[in-house]
């Protein structure tokens, strides 16, 4: 299994602006090296949490499909863009987004086969042969991203600030 962002967010959840204000610093001074603790500080909550802030797109590489949900290990996941996979002929195909559910409600969000169907069965089974393409995030502007994570994000890029 291997995740790679492919589209990167529009934006930073936490401008400089409001992480001096939040730090209480007066000056431009310390601007980059302000901006860049809070950019930093927001990577990092990232990953500790496997949320995305502001909205990106995804691409999360298989071996086999699993017996179960696939879980998308990203959140909030928003919508599912496509998914594709090599069968045992070594052509790519997509399936069909009618064939499968999406639950965007869960967290982490989850895709299934819808009932009576069931995942391809004829997947050529080498590593990164199913390729799903899917949308996380709070939303597109740091208004959508819940107040807990942007404090986390203003807490931790200060602390290092001062540390």
């Amino acid at each position: 299994m291997s995740i790679t962002q492919t589209v990167a967010p529009s934006v930073e959840p936490v401008v400089t602006a409001d992480q001096k204000t939040w730090m209480r610093v007066d000056g431009t001074d310390e601007d980059t090296l302000i901006g860049s603790l809070a950019a930093a500080a927001r990577a990092y909550v990232e990953m500790a949490t496997s949320r995305q802030c502001i909205t990106a797109t995804w691409v999360l590489k298989l071996k086999n499909f699993p017996a179960g949900d696939i879980v998308l290990p990203i959140f909030p996941l928003q919508s599912i863009t496509s998914i594709k996979y090599y069968d045992s002929n070594d052509t790519q195909q997509t399936w069909s987004s009618a064939l499968y559910d999406v639950d965007t409600a869960m967290e982490p969000g989850r895709v299934r086969p819808v009932s009576g169907e069931d995942y391809p069965s004829d997947v050529r089974g080498y590593t990164d042969d199913i390729e799903i393409t899917f949308v996380s995030g709070d939303g597109d502007a740091a208004s959508d991203v819940p107040d807990g994570v942007l404090a986390a994000i203003k807490i931790l890029a200060a602390n290092w600030f001062e540390n």
